[in-house]
């Protein structure tokens, strides 16, 4: 499907559901363990209008978890999302004065301790200024011991980075899809602590401590959870009833796919550093929580917990989509996104993930969830709500991505991570919890979390009456993207008061609420005026790929024109060969795919160059205008082979 008015001889082209079929070498890609696995991805199959159905139009859910960071850590700059508010200044007790919030280069972040003390200090009281005192806590140790900080190792001074926050520079693939899908900025983690009752959070709305093995009437509530898994002798048994009995019994197939690897959370709600422990398919940790339930054994589902070869072969299956209703993805240490793990592996593998569902028959029938597990340490502004008294936890990012999502679309509902039982509770079990009352398998829960009056309805993120999403392919390893405007910043013109599109909301009172009312939302082109440029691009691509052409993936957060052109470093007669420029109109939230080409004599010479191994850089050049005014621009470099 062909967007925008195109002038000039370069193309612009929206990924469109018939492109042929591609080799995708994730584990090469991700520099992982798995080498050599290349998966042989089918062509995507177009989404159809949607029928009558509504909700279960989705076939297919697809949570992907990955670790430890929070909203405003990184979308605290989005453009119309409630982030980070101007004249923010956290206390810095071991070093004296205050440390403002700041753009974070590094793909390499140290983060906080983030145990239940350390959410109470994060918070501390409703002020929300507890964050560096938190990372610093551990400053007179190292090593593994829970209370000690990484940022402290080599010098006190880098626990600021809890204080950094990311844009589309570091995290672009994550913006675009915010951009051309659903970022909700409400979502907060299921309870105030770590990752071990998070996980039992994510597949059973509770976490608890039980004194009897067998007995799931014995369990009472924890926000650190029962004891970690790698601590006792004899491996837990959890006896209060998880999501999977449901489907089971209900005849819905579900899997929850492990990437072998190692997980580093230490199973210490505050650790900070640790040992890693392999994880595997039957290694259960406190990433893969299901095989400690009881039920999970007694039905006979064990097997249902796989490696991730499995979900690669599921989503190539050629004929239709091999995916089971509802998947449940779980990274490994090395592509976590948990400090100190690399951003950009994080990236790249959920990159991998996303494209391998686009590019298959999957997309058409499937609703991906993307969100982290907890805070991480990092800093976010707004005062978490209680729901019980283990929850909710500190803001964490989440997107949703499917043909169905309402494009570019601000959801402003509070959530939690609960809202994923929720949304499949209502698509494959007609609306049954996860209540001792009514799932035929009591346990001592004091509620039932999913019709907590707080949560909102994931389902206000699709409207099933809109043309389906066409799938947008991202590079795995893509180019820094635009900066953002700075927290606090104010556009020209704006009459001093500062914009939403840039900082988010004003801040708010401590003692606010932090989310609208459940039903709101709206779109960023409603809430932010200012004009701001994303872009995806390889570093690094073959020619041959896009037919001789150098492709970017860009969008405007307002309707925008947009200039691009360039020129590349193989010098011919003194003097740089110049891509061929091109203007193009864009909409509002939805990226395109653009690819500027070369005159047959600059191509020949190119070619000729890239024969002889000779280094080839296209240098791109990006000018973006807003309808309503304001402009941006951006350069991006890519390396041709």
């Amino acid at each position: 499907m062909r967007r925008g008015t195109l002038r000039g001889t370069g193309e612009i082209w929206r990924s469109p559901a018939g492109a042929g079929a591609t080799t995708f070498g994730w584990a090469r890609a991700l520099g992982l363990a798995l080498v050599g696995l290349l998966i042989a991805l089918p062509t995507p199959t177009p989404a159809r209008a949607a029928p009558i159905d509504g909700i279960h139009n989705i076939q297919h859910v697809v949570v992907i978890m990955q670790e430890n960071r929070s909203f405003d850590h990184y979308f605290g700059t989005y453009p119309g999302a409630n982030g980070i508010p101007g004249g923010v200044c956290v206390p810095d007790p071991l070093h004296g004065g205050c440390v403002s919030p700041f753009h974070e280069s590094a793909d390499k972040n140290f983060g906080g301790p983030h145990g239940a003390p350390n959410f109470t200090g994060d918070v501390n009281g409703g002020r929300m200024d507890g964050f560096v005192g938190q990372a610093e806590h551990g400053a007179k140790c190292s090593g593994t011991s829970p209370s000690c900080s990484p940022c402290t190792e080599t010098s006190t001074g880098q626990c600021i980075d809890v204080m950094g926050y990311h844009d589309a520079r570091e995290i672009p693939n994550y913006w675009t899809w915010a951009q051309n899908f659903v970022l909700q900025d409400a979502m907060f983690e299921p309870n105030s602590s770590w990752s071990w009752p998070e996980h039992l959070f994510q597949v059973s709305g509770w976490s608890a401590t039980c004194t009897s093995p067998s007995d799931p009437m014995s369990c009472t509530s924890s926000d650190n959870g029962p004891p970690s898994p790698d601590h006792s002798a004899t491996p837990p048994q959890l006896p209060w009833t998880d999501i999977t009995y449901l489907l089971h019994k209900a005849g819905v197939s579900w899997a929850y796919y492990v990437f072998r690897g190692n997980e580093p959370d230490c199973r210490s709600d505050s650790s900070m550093t640790c040992t890693p422990k392999t994880q595997g398919p039957k290694t259960p940790g406190i990433w893969n929580p299901l095989p400690y339930f009881v039920d999970v054994s007694s039905d006979n589902q064990l097997s249902s917990v796989q490696t991730l070869n499995n979900f690669y072969t599921a989503v190539q299956n050629s004929g239709s989509c091999g995916l089971p209703n509802v998947s449940w993805i779980d990274p490994n240490g090395t592509v976590s996104e948990h400090p100190t793990s690399l951003v950009s592996k994080g990236q790249a593998y959920v990159t991998s993930l996303v494209d391998a569902i686009m590019n298959s028959p999957c997309w058409s029938s499937t609703a991906i969830f993307v969100s982290w597990d907890d805070w991480g340490g990092f800093y976010d502004h707004v005062v978490p709500p209680a729901v019980d008294q283990i929850g909710y936890g500190i803001r964490v990012p989440g997107l949703v991505i499917s043909p169905y999502a309402r494009a570019g679309y601000i959801d402003r509902q509070l959530l939690s991570h609960d809202a994923y039982l929720k949304f499949i509770e209502d698509d494959f079990l007609a609306g049954q919890r996860l209540d001792p009352a009514a799932d035929g398998r009591p346990d001592s829960r004091p509620g039932v979390r999913e019709n907590a009056t707080q949560l909102g309805d994931l389902s206000n993120d699709f409207n099933f009456n809109q043309t389906p999403l066409p799938p947008l392919i991202l590079p795995t390893h893509p180019a820094p993207g635009p900066a953002s405007n700075p927290p606090g910043y104010v556009p020209p013109g704006s009459g001093g008061a500062a914009s939403a599109g840039s900082s988010g909301a004003p801040r708010a009172s401590n003692a606010s609420a932090p989310p609208p009312p459940p039903t709101s939302g709206v779109s960023a082109a409603s809430a932010a005026a200012v004009l701001q440029l994303t872009v995806s691009v390889a570093g690094q691509e073959h020619l041959r790929r896009h037919h001789d052409r150098v492709s970017l993936v860009v969008g405007c957060n307002v309707a925008c024109t947009l200039d691009a052109g360039g020129q590349l470093s193989l010098a011919r007669h003194g003097r740089h060969l110049r891509l061929r420029a091109m203007r193009v109109t864009l909409d509002a939230h939805r990226s395109h795919h653009i690819l500027l080409g070369l005159s047959r004599r600059s191509l020949h010479a190119l070619l000729g160059a890239l024969r002889a191994h000779r280094p080839v850089t296209a240098t791109v050049q990006l000018v973006a205008r807003g309808i309503g005014g304001g402009a941006q621009s951006y350069q991006a470099s890519i390396r041709l082979r």
